[in-house]
């Protein structure tokens, strides 16, 4: 009797967990993946807190994927860095003087931080391999006191929002995980797992941007950015006000983290939030320099940087992918582990999420990753055993019900 669609699938999952396990034999004797229970099917009808994200994906061509920087962003938030590095600036290599003599990074870091109570941090939004770094930054900084990481990307509240339209991460601050709603851009699996390692480690989370809420019409980009900027630095000082003795680690991106005036007289966040507080700030830059060494290591600030612009420049290694994932996450712990054939779409994108047993589906699961016809692309995983969920980006699935089984 020829098997249902359903049962190949479920087959196919037994065949990659079983794939899975042998691997974690043959190189970690302990370690496996497990798929658990039928692959749930939704449609982007039924995911409010991802539609926007997923209709930018939607206008994707799969096959020229590559388009503007809002393009290489989409699909970095979809697990496809493969897909970008060729063509962002954020991946080419950017040559800068190591330092000499220079000690472990992160012990270098641990070590600066005792000296003050803020550290600012910086990431490009199109390498995941920055939110794991700044994981391990967090990790290295909490028997230090630090106690709040502030990231950028979480959703601020106005004042008299009703409780029920708050962001999980406030109505729920015990969640051992970000919720898709909690944030622009941290639904990318590596943010999620930023977010896991900070609530594990008893990390208080707070958001800090600026809500313009009333913005001039006729205001110039450079207004803008210094309107946002000073509400940033506003935000994070009364934060520091209102509770002495906290130390607060930042996450940012890119240029907020200069904590000197631009050659043009720009002020970004960090520079104004010295100045408000006193304090004056570890900056730590992950996007100045690039590709100039085999592993994580400590670079000079290039001379086209004004002078104080960050006191550190981390250069990551060039991004190397294997089975279009980047190598940083095996490095990590993480298994590679085979899609079912079954799962791939015939045509456009698909994407493919993976959730510990029992976890909800609103959770940022800990892979997501937009695939094609045609790809053959890995998972990647801790240990441990998951649901899958996939979600058909494009039209409506004719009569599938969204969260049902799929058939």
């Amino acid at each position: 009797m020829p098997m249902s669609p359903a049962t190949r699938i479920a087959s196919l999952l037994v065949l990659t967990t079983l794939g899975a396990s042998v691997m974690a034999r043959e190189d970690r004797p302990v370690r496996s993946v497990r798929f658990v229970g039928p692959v749930e099917r939704v449609t982007t009808a039924g995911l409010p807190n991802l539609s926007s994200i997923l209709a930018r994906l939607a206008a994707i061509d799969p096959a020229h994927p590559l388009g503007d920087g809002s393009t290489a962003q989409t699909l970095s938030l979809f697990g496809r860095e493969d897909l970008i590095a060729a063509s962002s600036k954020d991946y080419q290599a950017k040559a800068c003087a190591p330092v000499e003599a220079a000690t472990d990074v992160l012990t270098e870091i641990e070590r600066r931080a005792r000296t003050t109570s803020i550290v600012i941090i910086t990431e490009s939004h199109e390498r995941t391999d920055h939110r794991g770094f700044s994981a391990a930054v967090a990790t290295r900084l909490r028997p230090l006191g630090y106690d709040t990481l502030a990231l950028e990307t979480l959703s601020p509240s106005m004042t008299g929002t009703p409780t029920r339209d708050l962001p999980a991460f406030v109505r729920q601050p015990a969640l051992p995980y970000f919720e898709d709603g909690d944030g622009h851009y941290l639904s990318e699996a590596g943010y999620g797992r930023l977010g896991r390692r900070a609530e594990a480690l008893g990390y208080h989370l707070l958001a800090y941007e600026f809500i313009d809420e009333h913005p001039a019409a006729d205001a110039t980009m450079d207004q803008r950015i210094a309107t946002r900027e000073e509400g940033q630095a506003r935000n994070l000082a009364a934060y520091v006000h209102d509770h002495p003795g906290a130390r607060l680690l930042v996450h940012v991106g890119y240029s907020h983290a200069a904590e000197v005036p631009r050659a043009d007289g720009t002020r970004w966040m960090a520079a104004r939030l010295k100045a408000t507080t006193g304090i004056d700030p570890l900056t730590i830059s992950q996007t100045t320099c690039r590709g100039g060494g085999g592993e994580v290591r400590l670079s000079a600030l290039p001379n086209d940087e004004p002078p104080g612009t960050f006191d550190l420049v981390v250069d990551h290694p060039t991004a190397r992918f294997v089975r279009g994932r980047p190598l940083w996450r095996q490095r990590a712990g993480d298994l590679p582990v085979s899609i079912p054939r079954g799962l791939y779409p015939a045509s456009g994108w698909r994407v493919v999420e993976a959730r510990p047993v029992g976890e909800p589906a609103a959770s940022v699961p800990l892979d997501r990753i937009a695939i094609r016809a045609g790809d053959d692309v890995a998972l990647m995983l801790p240990a441990g055993r998951y649901r899958l969920r996939v979600i058909d980006v494009g039209p409506a699935l004719g009569s599938q019900t969204p969260g049902k089984p799929a058939l």
